[in-house]
């Protein structure tokens, strides 16, 4: 009794890592045997085209494209055109599919994945595809890279630095404004505002001492101050996007 227990233990042992064995190295949906099966059906153009888009897509967006394929009984010529015989399929892959709808990407893989579209793979090959079942002058869209939403916000913040700039450049009196009494110093009241604008920036600090030690802070310093403060500031949220995103 204890042999046929023990006997039986191993052989479900044995099954159970079989079948852990097989999950793990199965990659394909319908099983890597069935894939390879498949893909010896492709033509050397085809399994090449097939390859570009499974690099960035996955091969579970591809699934009915292997499927068409395995309803062949044998392999294509190479001389004909790749995927001819299921063109269609492949159109509905590239509009349907092939989307961008993937949360977890990142910008990077967003853009490559867009350019490994069947249609933009080679543009000249898809349409001449299309043609083959009746769709004419099929046009492809001008590729224009996906932007994350927080690099806009830092190219903003330096679009935004760069005109406040020129705009301080050409207008000095906007900030060089002369006092009541005439004087170009800053005032009591306006040091203690700069105060809380320049106290986060080492660079304005920094400046504003060895002003200091050979007079007082006048309004062309009060202008360098605030820019050196706003650049400060540009560059610690920048910091703060950049950790954000990653």
């Amino acid at each position: 009794m204890k042999t046929y227990c023990l006997s039986l233990s191993l052989d479900i042992c044995v099954l159970v890592i079989s079948l852990i064995t097989l999950m793990s190295c199965s990659t394909y949906s319908e099983g890597d045997e069935v894939a390879t099966r498949i893909f010896k059906k492709m033509t050397v153009q085809e399994k090449t085209l097939y390859d570009a888009v499974e690099k960035e897509w996955g091969q579970s967006y591809l699934i009915n494209v292997r499927k068409g394929v395995q309803n062949r009984d044998i392999s294509p010529r190479e001389t004909m055109m790749p995927f001819k015989d299921i063109a269609a399929l492949i159109k509905t892959n590239n509009n349907v599919t092939l989307k961008i709808n993937e949360a977890g990407w990142n910008t990077d893989h967003k853009n490559r994945a867009i350019k490994c579209r069947w249609d933009r793979l080679d543009e000249s090959w898809y349409r001449k595809l299309l043609l083959s079942i009746g769709v004419k002058d099929y046009k492809i869209t001008k590729f224009v890279p996906i932007v994350d939403e927080k690099e806009k916000d830092v190219e903003k913040i330096k679009n935004d630095l760069v005109v406040i700039n020129n705009y301080i450049d050409e207008h000095p009196e906007v900030v060089k404004t002369i006092t009541e009494d005439n004087s170009l110093f800053v005032s009591i009241e306006e040091l203690d505002e700069l105060f809380y604008k320049i106290r986060g920036c080492d660079e304005a600090l920094e400046y504003y001492n060895e002003v200091l030690i050979q007079r007082l802070i006048d309004y062309d310093d009060h202008k360098i101050l605030i820019q050196l403060a706003t650049k400060c500031k540009a560059i610690q949220i920048g910091q703060k996007l950049f950790e954000w995103r990653n």
